[in-house]
């Protein structure tokens, strides 16, 4: 078998929390083996400790964090492959509930890959088992499968996107980071009332799309790409944890919006930045 080039190599990390980490080991697990050669790494995030060494042959490490689900706990993966910084490759955010095969990490590297200078990060539109093509249009702020959306839906997500290796290792203006805002509890929006909902939600996330809006304010010629073609998103749970999904993806582009504008940023430069492919 042929060794495979370290520009086709990724990073793999994910989020779990203490009592969803069997149930994470397992799916991934199931989906990556140590025949497909692109991973060098996984990493899980968890709040608490555990000890492993590898998934399928392919050399793995859980990262203790306490906010490990939090907006920012990727940070955490961030600083742990500068600490090591022997080899660099591009770092795949995910979450086990997308449904992502090895031909769709291929297709996100291929798209980094043809502008490793000028491509932040590359991920794909996510399809969920919730929404309907109706209501997910309402809260994309336009039709969620065209190009008329709000801008939080135009850019990839941590629940599945390719960083690319440039800005992961990057100092300086060059460097990603998620930034703390992006929790509720270090800002000072408050509650978010949501248009159909008599629950509120809080402004928190879209630390993926601010990153990329900083990164992007900071350097010109930049861009990142987002896969038309969805992938599935199966959301579980009871009737609670289906609302919150709901309200999450309601606020996403109030939430960037109300972001970039506090940070400074211009959402106009994002939205230039922001290719479909």
């Amino acid at each position: 078998m042929c060794e495979i080039p370290i520009e086709e190599k990724i990073i793999l990390a994910t989020r779990a929390k203490a009592n969803s980490y069997d149930a994470c080991l397992w799916e991934l697990k199931k989906r990556f083996n140590n025949n497909f050669g692109k991973i060098s790494k996984i990493y899980i995030v968890c709040d608490a400790n555990k000890n492993i060494t590898e998934i399928n042959g392919i050399p793995a490490e859980v990262i203790f964090n306490k906010r490990s689900i939090k907006a920012c706990a990727f940070n955490s993966v961030i600083d742990r492959l500068n600490e090591e910084n022997d080899k660099r490759f591009h770092l795949l955010t995910f979450s086990i509930e997308v449904d992502l095969k090895s031909e769709n990490i291929e297709k996100m590297i291929s798209e980094i890959n043809q502008d490793k200078e000028n491509t932040i990060a590359a991920g794909y539109r996510l399809k969920d088992n919730i929404l309907g093509e109706t209501e997910a249009n309402i809260y994309a702020n336009g039709d969620l499968m065209g190009e008329d959306i709000g801008i939080a839906y135009k850019v990839p997500w941590n629940t599945c996107g390719l960083w690319n290796k440039k800005f992961v290792y990057g100092t300086g203006k060059q460097r990603l980071w998620f930034d703390e805002i992006c929790e509720s509890e270090n800002n000072q929006f408050g509650a978010l009332s949501i248009k159909g909902f008599q629950d509120k939600t809080e402004y928190e996330g879209m630390e993926d799309g601010l990153a990329i809006a900083k990164l992007i304010y900071d350097n010109s010629n930049l861009k990142c790409k987002l896969i038309k073609n969805p992938l599935l998103w199966t959301i579980s749970g009871d009737d609670e944890r289906k609302l919150k999904h709901r309200l999450k993806l309601a606020r996403k582009n109030i939430v960037l919006s109300a972001f970039i504008n506090i940070k400074g940023y211009s959402i106009e430069k994002l939205n230039s930045a922001a290719i479909f492919v």
